[in-house]
């Protein structure tokens, strides 16, 4: 079938797309597309209203009623004025920086996706992106930003998260940026993607991970390296008082000899809490030191903090931040990072 025109989504637009395709479908179902088909879709582009359904758009959930539709031309495109549309000129996307939703309709992968975001988002908004698109779980499509701050526990809430398959992965984002050296966005999401863990399960995981693993100077606890979703083989002693032949740990800190776990709320059943308390007598007899945070604590910087300096403590290493401001950036970190999932303070 011939194809006259087609629109690449990019940006908040592509964000959504994304959010709707996991929600709907647990995975991403769109075909990456070779380099050829990237040139032929960009020299085709179009951001002119008159080839853009919005009706359709609005229809299959890529769009809201009057919001701006983000999208990618060709350098020298037709353009024209449209409140509807925002466009950004690009000559090339970069090897597997663009996936096919059909005929006509293009979308920026989630790798790329990273890169041109990164000039529209805070440093702690950058993080949790790359956690949301190389995690297995997803936002929804619209803003959460100002919904009940109630730990994003429960699926169900209008406030939650959805289960699904990652995205994509953090060797993927890493490979791409690197590879990709021409693209925009590419300098401002570098330091986000050199810190960034990868693989969590949870909003609240990805807030764990972020505080505990990055270093003083960004305002974290300098704990890495940090192991998401960590399998430890345990001992005969451990599996016979566990009753486990291995335990799959939220984060394991290999320099602390420790395991860092979120606990939701459903933890709280007892039955799952003693199958918890039975799994960290197994690990304490190897010893590895399990420490388990709930909401209350991933909302307070300095009871995290005491966490931290506890581990240090027991391996007989002095907590002593040096970075300048530390103190404020701490707080302003976890503060920062609870927001860009729709926490809130």
């Amino acid at each position: 079938m011939h194809v006259s025109h087609t629109i690449i989504l990019r940006g908040q637009t592509a964000l959504r797309a994304t959010r709707w395709e996991r929600r709907v479908h647990s995975t991403i179902t769109w075909a990456h597309v070779d380099e050829d088909e990237q040139r032929l879709a960009l020299t085709r582009a179009t951001c002119l209203a008159s080839r853009i359904d919005f009706e359709d758009f609005e229809r299959n959930g890529l769009l809201e009623e009057d919001e701006i539709l983000d999208v990618v031309v060709g350098r020298g495109a037709k353009r024209s004025p449209c409140s509807r549309v925002t466009v950004r000129q690009s000559s090339r996307l970069g090897s597997g920086g663009l996936m096919r939703l059909h005929s006509s309709i293009y979308v920026l992968s989630p790798a790329a996706l990273v890169c041109d975001l990164a000039g529209e988002l805070t440093f702690a908004e950058q993080l949790t992106l790359i956690e949301e698109l190389t995690g297995s779980w997803s936002l929804p499509e619209r803003n959460v930003a100002e919904e009940d701050d109630d730990g994003l526990d429960f699926i169900g809430k209008a406030s939650g998260y959805y289960d699904c398959e990652p995205a994509t992965s953090l060797e993927e984002i890493r490979k791409y940026h690197s590879d990709s050296k021409w693209v925009a966005g590419r300098e401002a999401a570098r330091q986000a993607i050199s810190v960034a863990t990868g693989s969590s399960r949870s909003p609240m995981e990805a807030i764990m991970y972020c505080m505990f693993a990055l270093p003083h100077s960004l305002g974290g606890f300098n704990c890495g390296p940090l192991k998401p979703n960590y399998k430890i083989v345990l001992t005969g002693k451990a599996s016979m008082l566990s009753g486990l032949p291995y335990v799959i740990a939220d984060a394991y800190l290999p320099r602390f000899k420790a395991i860092i776990e979120y606990n939701g709320s459903y933890h709280d059943e007892s039955t799952i809490r003693r199958r918890d308390e039975a799994r960290a007598l197994g690990l304490m007899s190897m010893n590895v030191d399990v420490y388990r945070l709930n909401d209350l604590q991933l909302k307070d910087a300095a009871a995290l903090e005491s966490v931290a300096r506890t581990l240090y403590r027991r391996k007989q290493i002095q907590f002593s931040p040096r970075a300048r401001a530390y103190a404020s950036k701490c707080p302003e970190l976890l503060r920062e990072l609870r927001q860009a999932v729709g926490l809130g303070n």
